[in-house]
């Protein structure tokens, strides 16, 4: 699994909340048009796939920025935000 930022500037309402939808399949809402999601090399082929389907590539910017272990531990939050981050385990009290 790897960690990465996907964030869009989609032009057309209709389009925006479709990718929206799609993307909080994904992972989690950072901020209104960011998501941080961890994807295996196969669900990333995925998201990549539909999300074509889905944008106008003239009109449309989806990007997706990779953050690896050591970046991710550097991330600097400033107010209310959290990192989202799935855990492979949890600990029940």
């Amino acid at each position: 699994m790897n960690f990465w930022v996907v964030s869009y500037d989609i032009a057309n309402n209709q389009r925006r909340r479709k990718v929206s939808k799609l993307l909080e399949g994904y992972g989690r809402r950072a901020q209104f048009s960011v998501f941080e999601c961890e994807l295996s090399a196969d669900k990333l082929r995925q998201l990549e796939e539909r999300l074509c389907k889905l944008i106008d590539v003239t009109e449309d910017d989806v990007r997706f920025y990779p953050i690896n272990k050591a970046d991710l531990k550097r991330v600097i939050l400033v107010g209310k935000g959290e990192l989202h981050r799935e855990r492979s385990f949890y600990v029940v009290e």
